[in-house]
């Protein structure tokens, strides 16, 4: 639980800091979670977990080219998001251990206004001594879940580096 409410506070502290760290400047929300969430996030894990089958098949280059603009797709969508959230009050319940090593950490987000809260669970795993986040799942629906779907769809259309190119391509437009 400490790194995830140590993770998520630290992120909306640099909000509030830089005011620039807005929609309208998205380099700096990008900044902000390369240096503060990405260190803390393996997303090698979390590639091998998105593509299941594909993974195995996928050549070590695909693969090293699929972890990098994966990384880039969720860094840019979870900044995005979070901006939305600068001034949301954060809570954390205790982490439930979901495995040996393994722990869902449960935060809620009252963002106001009247709008719904949104409860966001990280799954953890503990590797040597540090703690990695290997999926996020919000008001319930995994992003690993979620991407797998559309991905095992676009590899049958596209194969494994036509699904790579078209994420780079989504990524540029996004920069």
């Amino acid at each position: 639980m400490a790194l995830v409410k140590s993770t998520a506070t630290e992120v909306i502290n640099r909000l509030h800091a830089d005011p620039s760290a807005t929609s309208a400047n998205p380099q700096r929300l990008y900044a902000i979670a390369e240096e503060v969430v990405l260190p803390h996030f393996d997303f090698e894990r979390m590639s091998q977990r998105v593509l299941g089958k594909h993974w195995r098949s996928a050549s070590p280059d695909q693969r090293r080219r699929f972890v990098g603009e994966f990384k880039t797709l969720l860094v840019r969508t979870y900044a995005t998001a979070v901006s939305d959230y600068r001034d949301a009050r954060l809570s954390f319940q205790p982490a439930r251990a979901l495995g040996t090593d393994i722990w869902r950490v449960r935060s809620n987000v009252a963002r106001g206004n009247g709008a719904p809260p949104l409860q966001i669970d990280y799954d953890v795993y503990r590797i040597a001594e540090a703690r990695k986040v290997f999926d996020v799942a919000i008001n319930g629906v995994s992003l690993v879940v979620s991407y797998r779907s559309g991905f095992n769809t676009d590899i049958a259309k596209l194969g494994m580096d036509g699904l790579i190119d078209q994420i780079a391509r989504h990524n540029v437009q996004k920069a």
